[in-house]
């Protein structure tokens, strides 16, 4: 895997009811700007809020686009049945690659986090593991990964690295043959691809596409001083969509920029700060 894929965010009307029609929107814009896929419901889609219903009903309506869009499901949890279980249905259902966190709240040890990857694994879908220790409390240890990638070399597509380790980036690079890397940062992306990553997973591309996926194939294409110029283009907006978790920030400038309706989200998740909306609107 390569290239740029958005972690689209979930929109919601103003009953904070999935907003479909904004979905629509923010997926064809997607598409037009020639992102090279999206994940559904990972961080960025507010995944821990999202009933069982609503999810398979997304997927129902989503699964239009797969032959325009490369498709990816957020399908991790910290339970490894009902990741299983969940990643199960999807599958039944045409969708075959999708991003699995590591166990959140549990912190469960190396064995575990080892047995938890290989479980879904095992079912022959194409997987990108997704290490954000700020989120899940812990580090994927490198032998975990090496381990992995040796027994699924074919379905372990990718690792999704949201770890500001650039020194541990470097050795899993090393060390795991034949690993993708998609930086989970969108201000780590240029550093990333320097060492050898082979894209991002992003938020920002939400609302600039364009100007993420030139970033991107600059630089695997080996032009880093125009990928560096991009970066720093766009580097105050890199720090803006994370000036409150995300992402509070992300919705707010999709919905200034009429991609969605309503910047609404789902609690404990509330709207952006005032002082934070003055911030953005003076950069936007």
């Amino acid at each position: 895997m390569k290239g740029l894929y958005t972690a689209i965010i979930t929109p919601f009307d103003n009953e904070l009811n999935i907003d479909y029609e904004s979905l629509e929107k923010l997926v064809e814009f997607q598409i037009m700007h020639k992102v090279d896929g999206i994940v559904v419901f990972g961080t960025t889609g507010e995944a821990p809020t999202i009933e069982e219903e609503e999810f398979f009903k997304t997927l129902s309506f989503i699964k239009k686009y797969k032959d325009s869009i490369d498709i990816v499901v957020g399908a991790g949890t910290n339970s490894t049945k009902k990741t299983i279980e969940k990643t199960k249905k999807c599958m039944d259902m045409g969708f075959d690659k999708f991003l699995i966190v590591s166990p959140y709240y549990n912190k469960p040890n190396t064995k575990g986090l080892y047995e938890h990857f290989k479980a879904v694994l095992s079912l022959g879908a194409k997987v990108i593991i997704y290490e954000i220790p700020s989120r899940t409390g812990i580090s994927i240890p490198l032998e975990v990964i090496k381990s992995l990638k040796e027994e699924f070399s074919e379905n372990f597509v990718a690792l999704k690295f949201s770890n500001s380790d650039l020194d541990l980036l470097s050795r899993i690079i090393l060390e795991v043959k034949g690993i993708n890397i998609l930086s989970g940062d969108d201000n780590l992306t240029l550093a990333m691809m320097s060492l050898g990553a082979n894209g991002v997973i992003s938020v920002l591309s939400n609302v600039f596409p364009s100007e993420i996926r030139e970033l991107v194939y600059d630089a695997l294409e080996g032009d880093f001083l125009k990928a560096r110029e991009i970066h720093y283009r766009m580097y105050k907006l890199f720090k803006l969509a994370f000036i409150e978790t995300n992402p509070i920030p992300i919705k707010y400038m999709a919905y200034k920029k009429n991609i969605i309706k309503t910047p609404k989200l789902r609690l404990p998740l509330s709207e952006l700060s005032e002082s934070n909306i003055k911030l953005i609107d003076s950069i936007l």
